[in-house]
């Protein structure tokens, strides 16, 4: 039996553990996996009691319940033998006493690959609130592989499985934050490869309360009018497109795991049916499946799932049409459109009228213009000037003055899990720091809606850990593109006079400075955290200019880190003792692996990413080859992979490759690391990024290039900071090349002159906010 384990409530851990001791089949063991990292005295202590075998799973760092789950059931694999039967528990509920040994009944018919029963939802002491779950969600009770990906009905802790199928299970398929929970993934799989048994009688009481990971759900969501409206048209679209993406890369997962186990003998041949998960499969499907079962759903009267289908449907038949007008308007007529605009400059130099299909003439050419520009069609309708401005800039929220207590007002681009990393994590943290230190925090997404607000809130707990936790209920989600509720004007979100803004991107500055001028705020001054120097992101501009604008406002600033900050002093746009912060890298995590010795060729690594030009891709290719040529290196002698972004392989003249592996799961970076000798990763910024620092911590010789007071050198020897051009870049991988291994002592960076920890930094930053946050303050 696997349990995971996550601040649980001391007596509700005890009724669970004594409801297991219970059982009319009583379990062997409990592999019970520490997910918060503190309570394995709790439980041992618990366990005991009751007479129950426990083998304790502690990981190095807290988990979530799919990863802790996972993490569990590889334990179970390892300490079972095949045939071996594997129940899973969260902390809290009540097992009723048969509920194991109905599961093992059935599991005895050999295409029974699961099975789970109903549910009876309690309170959190034990009160009925509802007879049955699946009444309660008017869950499906016999749905088929599409119907799971629309709507789970098998919740972990009513199952019962083989050992196979939790094998078959291993390794979950990753994801960024929580997006699906383990019951989907085996319930998938179990679905795919035999039959899933429902229990319809409750074997399980399953407790409801403020801290439950997922929880019951009753009635449906309604949409209302406003909904259509073309923003939040937008918006729904985006919410179900999340969805719909959800769903096929989970069919997809299911798929590729069911050939590889035929392929390795571990299913036969004929074992998988997986037909039902051809339109998440088809590369150009139009998603007709989709609209046939939600007209299924709705002559069955399960509206909302009629409703998720056809959104599905939507949007496979959206993917492919966009994909054909882009492939036909914007591709072929386009590219037929540049080339006819080259010809006719070469001769006559002039173009000619635009004639449209039925032979009547668009407009005229214009004479004296060399390059003539396209002109607008007849009676076509002028465009609103607000079409001209970047809509980022404008608050798409009123305040409503109605909360309490004034706040820290964190502007963050998105607070979806999969979108928020970089510069996005490090101001989530520096909100969650100012929570876990007395302040209320209202964290708005400005660019973005929350696709799923509870794996948002998830995401955000998974970043506070154990230290940060008692804040986080300081901590609240709103999204500015639909609001807390919705006004006459558009979405509405509560506020308080007294907030204070924090802008984290310079569209977000504009913003704050918008909202701080036009409403009623009691402080004229914002916060803003610079994270680099923005306006070189783009060309000579509109955008580069409004990016530069941002720095003339009325603000007080953060660095990220010193050589930051002092790029910006250099340019008289700060003082020159702002408070600034050092980069959060854990130099530990990297500087702690065993290099393992070198077999065959050596291994660079480059931090590729073509589509960001301050990475310089193609400069590093160009460095890159004069390297090969110089030094004569073929595939015998080096292996090149590319990561960050996935691309294209690179042929070099030398006959080695450079291949991409994209972005590497952050919990096997650090291995990977250790097995690379050199590297390269650029940046054409002030300010540093974290690859080369976390290359030197785990042994690498890392080229890097300078830029302004920036030189990352001074940090590490294992560091060679060369200026940005390919001649420079070339001649620094070949003295890397020709140096030894990087000596253990060097692998400890300190990282001291790049300013304060974050931690002291939000020490500071906590100290002014407290006079600005103070209700009797803000109302004076």
């Amino acid at each position: 039996m696997v349990l995971a384990v996550f601040r649980p409530d001391p007596e509700q851990l005890e009724a669970q553990l004594a409801s297991i001791a219970g059982q009319s089949l009583r379990p062997a063991q409990i592999v019970a996996v520490i997910a918060d990292l503190t309570s394995g005295p709790l439980l041992e202590e618990a366990a005991v009691r009751h007479g129950l075998a426990c083998h304790l799973v502690v990981p190095e760092r807290g988990l979530d319940a799919p990863r802790a789950f996972a993490a569990g059931l590889a334990a179970a694999v390892d300490h079972s033998a095949p045939g071996s039967l594997i129940a899973l528990s969260d902390q809290d509920d009540i097992w009723h006493p048969e509920r194991l040994a109905r599961g093992a009944a059935l599991l005895e018919d050999p295409e029974v690959q699961l099975v789970h029963s109903d549910a009876r939802v309690a309170d959190a002491e034990g009160a009925e609130l509802h007879p049955s779950v699946f009444a309660l969600e008017r869950r499906m009770r016999a749905p088929s592989l599409r119907d799971l990906l629309y709507r789970n009905t098998v919740t972990g802790m009513t199952t019962l499985f083989r050992r196979e199928l939790a094998e078959l299970s291993l390794p979950f398929p990753g994801q960024c934050g929580v997006h699906f929970y383990h019951d989907l993934w085996l319930a998938l799989l179990a679905t795919a490869t035999g039959r899933v048994a429902l229990i319809e009688e409750p074997l399980v009481d399953y407790r409801q309360h403020g801290a439950n990971a997922v929880g019951a759900i009753g009635g449906a969501r309604r949409l209302r009018l406003w909904q259509f409206r073309r923003p939040a048209l937008r918006i729904w679209l985006r919410q179900r497109a999340t969805s719909y993406a959800l769903a096929r890369y989970l069919a997809r997962c299911v798929q590729a795991r069911v050939s590889e186990a035929v392929i390795w003998g571990r299913l036969a041949p004929d074992k998988p049916a997986t037909h039902d998960l051809r339109p998440y499969l088809r590369r150009r499907g139009f998603g007709l499946p989709h609209l046939t079962d939600s007209l299924r759903l709705a002559l069955q009267f399960r509206g909302e799932l009629a409703s998720i289908a056809a959104s599905q449907f939507t949007i496979a038949a959206g993917r492919l049409l966009w994909s054909l007008r882009e492939a036909l308007t914007e591709g072929l007529l386009g590219a037929l459109s540049r080339f006819d605009t080259r010809l006719f400059t070469l001769s006559p130099g002039i173009a000619p009228p635009e004639i449209d299909p039925a032979g009547n003439v668009v407009r005229l050419p214009t004479p004296d213009v060399q390059h003539p520009q396209p002109q607008p069609k007849p009676h076509a309708q002028p465009k609103p000037s607000a079409a001209f401005v970047d809509t980022r800039k404008t608050p798409s929220w009123t305040p409503e003055f109605t909360a309490p207590e004034p706040a820290l007002a964190l502007l963050v681009p998105t607070l979806n899990p999969t979108e928020a990393f970089a510069g996005i994590a490090t101001a989530i943290d520096i909100g969650i720091g100012l929570a876990a230190r007395g302040h209320r925090v209202r964290m708005i997404a400005t660019d973005l809606p929350m696709a799923n607000p509870a794996a948002s809130r998830a995401f955000i707990e998974d970043r506070a850990g154990q230290a940060g936790s008692e804040g986080m209920q300081r901590i609240s989600l709103h999204c500015g593109l639909t609001g807390d509720t919705n006004g006459p004007d558009g979405p509405v979100i509560a506020q308080h006079v007294g907030d204070v803004y924090l802008a984290t991107a310079w569209w977000t500055a504009h913003v704050a400075q918008t909202l701080t001028r036009r409403r009623p705020f009691l402080n004229p001054q914002f916060l803003y955290l610079i994270q680099d120097f923005e306006p070189n992101f783009y060309a000579w501009g509109t955008t580069c200019a409004d990016a530069a604008a941002s720095y003339t406002m009325d603000y007080l600033p953060v660095f990220n880190t010193t050589l930051l900050r002092d790029h910006f002093a250099q340019l008289g746009l700060c003082a020159p003792d702002a408070l600034a912060f050092r980069p959060s890298i854990e130099v530990e995590r990297y500087a702690r692996g065993t290099r393992p010795p070198r077999n065959g060729p050596r291994r660079l690594a480059l931090y590729g990413r073509p589509e960001v030009e301050r990475n310089m891709f193609p400069m590093a290719i160009e460095a890159l080859e004069g390297f090969l040529t110089a030094e004569g290196l073929g595939p015998d002698d080096i292996s090149l992979v590319s990561i960050g972004l996935r691309h294209e392989p690179v042929a070099f003249s030398t006959g080695v490759r450079l291949e991409s592996l994209g972005k590497l799961p952050w919990a096997e970076y650090p291995d990977f690391l250790l097995g690379v000798d050199l590297a390269m990763s650029l940046m054409y910024s002030p300010h540093p990024s974290h690859p080369p620092l976390e290359m030197a911590a785990s042994g690498v010789r890392v080229v890097t290039n300078r830029f302004g007071v920036k030189d990352l050198g001074r940090l590490s020897p294992a560091i060679l900071s060369a200026e940005p051009a390919p001649e420079a870049l070339t001649a620094a991988l070949s003295q890397a090349w020709a140096a030894g291994p990087v000596p253990e002592h060097q692998r400890q960076l300190d990282l001291t002159p790049l300013g304060l920890p974050l931690d002291a930094m939000i020490d500071e930053l906590s100290a002014g906010l407290f006079p600005l946050l103070k209700p009797e303050a803000s109302a004076a």
